[in-house]
């Protein structure tokens, strides 16, 4: 089965039966963030691994019942950034808000939709509805028999959220709320007001922590609230918003941080009490989440602290990266097939040969002789030994190893590492690869050490395998590896199992030998606004083009004269994945 989600972010997810396989976003094959249309490449990457043609595939399956622009033509979608307050977008909006309302509007979208895909692919299923496959993606990779799912993001399918009771393998969709009315636009708009790209707002969920809320929290509380039942959200009026005009007018006469910590506070206080009205409608004590709202991951720990919540769980893909993977298990739970159990393997990307990595050096001009800037490459017998040895002599080492993960955090395979002891470092590591000073790096953490740095982890472990949520810091921690401690106390780890990544954990077992630390500095593997490396020749371009000393390229250690670097990433959910 292949599942395929077109509309910004486009992606592509083979299954094997019950299982995911394969699973890549188009951005990393195409390397332009946010590629939307028809995931051609990503479709031509799940044929190739499976090594079969379009004519194997027995069913394909589309996501979004009414996405029909993206399939008459991907020119239809916006390749810059969105403007929020722009007509065409309050008009999309607008447009959405009828969809949710159903009638013939939908009706049209849908056959429009399928009309587009029909000619092509006489494998093509029934679609998935864009909620009810984020709602899948969540419960079905938890592993919790029982559970309330709640979707949140921008929009999608004519809405911004749902909620879903789930048991026995199926997801009944209980309630939602329009596009119209949307978290993710909210969040997005206050971005954009701060300058930001309103698709990277995870940049305000890290300023945020610099300011206090209660001077602009009055201003926030106009532009989002709960409505009167707790089943839904309530915003401005659409075609008057304006940021020369009214709250948002408001919002200039207050610092950048303290309107970044005023909008994640409402963020939070209101979709925390969006959950809890969840929970007391559905009895559950499990909650599943995602949509692009729950890559805030502050939001998800406020969720996790709740007294009447046991644990969350938050897919790793939670945008829309995730959309194909859900609608596979949406079709498989109708079929009574779906399998609910967290994912045996993360690492569903692409992944080179040896011969790959091989060619990739010798095409780039890389040997065992030094070229310019004492570019050098040597294969190594034991390359996680040469790594701890490179990060114990204080230098940045990127690893590039085995297939790439899913979803949008970079779990080991396509990171940079470093030593999690210097104090400074979130101010010079970040310059260094240019960016903004008030993002925190995450940590990676060995899952045997786990509770001796951080805090009321119960019910949040397999969230933080995936780097989805923050935890409050141990003084033992805080102490020993500032550079990954927030300045409001809290990291965001990957908790690292060694059966799920051997040669990683390898790493921080040699260092923790060497050290006596558990941890390593783990933030994304990407040039200045590219995905995440995918291919060998990416690792070895954004290696040339940066301040990283190291790269662990397979079984090669690529080293470098240190140099001062470039722009080298872009912070946000969808770029610098691993900074919330």
């Amino acid at each position: 089965m292949l599942c395929i989600h077109e509309d910004s972010n486009a992606n592509a997810t083979l299954f094997r039966g019950t299982e995911p396989v394969f699973a890549v976003a188009e951005e990393r094959l195409t390397r332009v963030r946010f590629a939307g249309g028809f995931p051609k490449m990503a479709v031509e990457a799940c044929l190739n691994f499976a090594g079969i043609t379009m004519s194997d595939v027995d069913v394909l399956l589309p996501a979004n019942r009414t996405h029909f622009l993206p399939r008459i033509s991907a020119n239809i979608l916006p390749d810059t950034e969105h403007d929020y307050f722009g007509g065409k977008h309050k008009a999309w909006l607008a447009f959405q808000h009828q969809l949710s309302r159903g009638g013939l509007t939908t009706w049209a979208s849908e056959q429009l939709g399928k009309a587009a895909l029909k000619g092509r692919f006489p494998q093509l299923a029934s679609f998935v509805d864009h909620h009810t496959a984020h709602a899948y993606s969540a419960y079905m990779c938890s592993g919790y028999p029982d559970a309330v799912a709640i979707t949140a993001d921008n929009m999608g399918d004519g809405f911004s959220s749902k909620v879903f009771v789930c048991r026995d393998g199926r997801a009944e969709y209980l309630y939602g709320t329009s596009a119209r009315h949307s978290p993710g636009q909210f969040y997005g708009e206050i971005a954009q007001l701060l300058g930001y790209h309103n698709l990277l707002a995870g940049k305000v969920t890290g300023l945020s922590a610099y300011g206090d809320p209660k001077p602009a929290y009055p201003v926030m509380e106009k532009l989002f609230a709960l409505n009167d039942d707790g089943t839904g959200f309530r915003t401005p009026g659409l075609w008057k918003r304006s940021r020369r005009r009214g709250a948002y007018a408001e919002l200039a006469d207050h610092k950048p941080q303290d309107v970044a910590a005023a909008c994640q506070k409402r963020l939070e206080d209101v979709m925390v009490a969006y959950v809890e009205h969840a929970l007391a409608e559905t009895g559950a004590r499990d909650v599943v989440l995602a949509g692009g709202t729950f890559a805030n991951v502050v939001l998800n720990q406020r969720i996790l602290d709740l007294p009447q919540v046991d644990r969350i769980f938050v897919h790793p893909a939670m945008t829309d990266q995730g959309i194909s993977m859900g609608a596979g298990f949406a079709w498989l739970a109708e079929q009574g097939n779906a399998i609910n159990r967290p994912l045996s393997n993360i690492y569903l990307g692409p992944g080179p040969t040896e011969s790959d990595i091989e060619r990739a050096l010798a095409e780039a001009g890389i040997s065992d002789t030094p070229g310019p800037r004492g570019i050098v490459a040597r294969r190594q017998t034991d390359i996680e030994a040469a790594v701890v040895d490179a990060l114990v002599s204080d230098r940045i080492v990127a690893r590039y190893s085995g297939r790439m993960e899913y979803g949008l955090r970079a779990l080991g395979n396509r990171s940079i590492l470093y030593g999690t002891q210097d104090p400074t470092a979130n101010d010079w590591l970040n310059k260094r690869l240019g960016r903004s000073e008030f993002m925190p790096f995450a940590p990676v953490t060995m899952a045997e050490h786990a509770t001796s740095c951080f805090e009321r982890m119960d019910g949040g472990e397999l969230a933080a395998s995936y780097m989805t949520v923050t935890f409050d810091t141990t003084d033992t921690f805080r102490k020993q590896s500032p550079a990954v401690v927030h300045i409001d106390g809290t990291a965001r780890p990957q908790v690292l199992r060694e059966q799920d990544n051997p040669p990683y954990h390898r790493i921080l077992a040699l260092y923790r030998e060497k050290t006596g630390l558990e941890s390593l500095v783990n933030t994304s593997f990407n040039l200045h606004r590219e995905p995440i490396v995918c291919t060998p020749e990416d690792a070895i371009r954004a290696f040339r083009a940066s301040g990283i000393d190291v790269l662990a390229l397979g079984s090669f250690l690529v080293e470098q004269e240190r140099g001062e670097g470039v722009a080298l990433g872009e912070e946000g959910p969808e770029m610098d994945t691993n900074n919330p």
